[in-house]
């Protein structure tokens, strides 16, 4: 962790030189933005006095009220989000949903004029679920069932996601999650919308959006810069 923490600093370097007073961050969850966040802040106070985020989850919103960030609320756009991911293929689309945020971090991320994901090496891989990564999907609780036949028909396979003794995880927004195995996926923007259209799906945990940047954070302390821009 030291030596992401030290790739991650390099990351927030070079982020805080593109954030100025009004700048609107959207900020994704999980463990690796919130280091980036306490990295970054003192930077971007130091020069804006005040910098504005929109939370996508109750952790990344005490995270950035303790970095003295103010929160903000959503009015249908950011100027940039700044995100993880669990997997990043070869054409930068992501896996995304580990921490259950994926359907206020997509719509944030889809509102965005520019992304930002950070994402430690070992998360990236050719195509989208290499190495039996499951794909999470956000579904509403009376679609359970139905949803688990639907996925199953697109060649998946569902697994509700529990708590640690057994009892469904909810999501924030009262939802459940299928974890869902699929085949590494060659065309994952043409996935992401079957699985979307399942009835009772309210979102999915693959995100195609572009353009993107990727840092990718290397375990000896240095970081790459990934664009693309179509």
């Amino acid at each position: 962790m030291d030596r992401l923490r030290d790739a991650l600093k390099g990351v927030a370097k070079e982020l805080a030189k593109s954030i100025h007073p009004g700048t609107v961050l959207g900020l994704g969850s999980g463990s690796t933005v919130a280091t980036l966040l306490e990295e970054l802040s003192p930077l971007v106070l130091a020069k804006t006095k005040t910098v504005a985020g929109v939370p996508t989850s109750t952790q990344i919103e005490m995270v950035a009220t303790r970095c003295g960030i103010e929160l903000a609320p959503f009015k249908g756009g950011v100027d940039l989000v700044l995100d993880g991911a669990d997997q990043v293929d070869q054409g930068l689309n992501l896996i995304k949903g580990g921490g259950g945020a994926l359907l206020k971090e997509k719509v944030v991320m889809g509102s965005a004029r520019s992304t930002v994901i950070v994402a430690a090496e070992n998360k990236f891989v050719r195509r989208l679920c290499d190495n039996g990564v499951r794909v999470p999907v956000e579904v509403f609780p009376m679609a359970r069932e139905s949803a688990k036949v639907r996925l199953s028909m697109l060649g998946g396979v569902p697994e509700e996601r529990l708590m640690p003794k057994g009892y469904p995880y909810f999501t924030e927004n009262g939802n459940i999650i299928l974890d869902t195995l699929f085949e590494p996926a060659d065309n994952p923007r043409d996935l992401e919308v079957r699985i979307k259209s399942t009835p009772g799906v309210a979102e999915v945990g693959i995100f195609t959006f572009k353009p993107i940047t990727v840092y990718k954070l290397g375990t000896d302390g240095s970081f790459e810069v990934l664009k693309t821009h179509d």
